[in-house]
């Protein structure tokens, strides 16, 4: 068994939802910060808007604050909705096919040279935001094997060197958040060995897996011992 930290092939790939007004902006921002990833579906707050430069990759993020948030394209969507199951919630983008929900005929015509702008930096299939809805605590982690400083009176796990999980506590959990404040937690999406298999297996773009370590610019978070019996062998 093995765990990931999910990574983007590259950093600079940032997603952002279009918006134009500070009111829709800060609708965003609010969104993003206070209704994701803890462990309820946002679907009823949600209001669709076009997804800006991840328009060359099937899987890829946007930044929130210290907050992290997936998208995955239709492709992505097809192959691994099937391995998530009902703990992830997929909430669609606007396409150039729904354009006309976000801008008037009007405004297509009088924004013509802004919108045509737009549609070069959207992808063409339909996509998706993941609300993870798989929220675990920290009592996923074996302490005793892992390295990091922890706060007890603001319960702030911070300074991560290394994670360790008990492996009964993560069994068929595909892509998870851990609940903390801390800023590494908050920012950051764990993925099993599974959903890597099938990202490699069916050839989507967007996402740097690595069996070396964080420290050595990899991105394998813990693997069981199991695995590592098998390593030495």
């Amino acid at each position: 068994m093995k765990i990931y930290k999910l990574t983007p092939i590259h950093p600079t790939i940032i997603g952002y939802p279009y918006a134009t007004t500070e009111d829709e902006i800060q609708f965003y921002r609010n969104l993003f910060s206070t209704k994701f990833h803890i462990g309820e579906p946002v679907s009823e707050y949600w209001k669709p808007t076009l997804l800006c430069n991840l328009n060359k990759v099937d899987i890829g993020r946007i930044l929130q604050g210290n907050q992290e948030l997936w998208v995955f394209n239709e492709k992505a969507f097809t192959v691994l909705a099937p391995l998530l199951g009902d703990k992830a919630e997929y909430l669609p983008f606007l396409t150039k096919e729904t354009l006309h929900e976000r801008f008037t005929k009007r405004q297509r015509k009088l924004q013509k040279t802004t919108i045509d702008a737009i549609l070069q930096i959207i992808h063409p299939e339909q996509q998706y935001l993941v609300n993870i809805l798989n929220i675990e605590t920290s009592e996923i982690i074996n302490a005793q094997q892992s390295q990091y400083d922890y706060d007890e009176e603001d319960d702030i796990v911070y300074a991560v060197e290394k994670l360790a999980f008990y492996s009964e506590k993560i069994q068929n959990i595909h892509m998870f958040k851990i609940q903390n404040p801390g800023i590494y937690f908050r920012s950051a999406t764990f993925v099993s060995d599974e959903f890597k298999k099938m990202v490699e297996e069916y050839q989507l773009t967007g996402l740097f897996f690595s069996d070396l370590s964080e420290d050595d610019e990899g991105n394998l978070i813990w693997q069981s011992d199991y695995n590592n019996n098998i390593l030495k062998k």
